[in-house]
């Protein structure tokens, strides 16, 4: 719609070439409310209490990722799937990287409270599957000797 101003009062219109910009302003402020109100609520990292390890090489990002969580899912890089599920999806996923140099290598990340029979589990599966090139996933710092340890022998 062209808004119409009367030039000095002497009845004749002309149009009015300025664009209104407030309503502009109007909509990026409520979307930047919107972001603002949702951006922590989206949480896409899922917290794990990793073992620590002196030695430990933080740099997955080249590869796989298998976590393995204390409420017995596993996740295969951003997916979720039971413990029962994983070794046909991590298969499929496998077989779709194809053979030879476009394989990429898998790191494990199971939280610090995961069974032990867990890990396993998903280790055996993985080298069932064919992978060669496997690691583990730690925090760098000094670990916690066995005997401090709340249970410890």
């Amino acid at each position: 719609m062209i808004s119409l101003k009367s030039k000095d009062g002497d009845g004749e219109l002309e149009a009015l070439s300025e664009i209104n910009v407030t309503p502009l302003v109007d909509v990026f402020l409520v979307l930047l409310v919107i972001f603002m109100i949702t951006a922590p609520v989206i949480k896409t990292a899922l917290e794990m209490g990793l073992p620590a390890a002196e030695t430990a090489k933080p740099d997955p990002s080249q590869g796989i990722i298998i976590k393995v969580l204390g409420d017995r899912t596993v996740w295969i890089d951003e997916e979720r799937v039971s413990q029962q599920a994983f070794p046909t999806r991590f298969r499929t996923i496998w077989a779709e990287l194809g053979e030879g140099g476009k394989r990429k290598p898998v790191f494990i990340a199971a939280d610090e409270g995961v069974p032990y029979g867990d890990v396993i589990f998903v280790l055996d599966e993985l080298r069932v599957a064919g992978v060669q090139d496997l690691g583990l996933i730690t925090r760098k710092e000094p670990p916690v000797p066995l005997e401090t340890r709340e249970g410890g022998r």
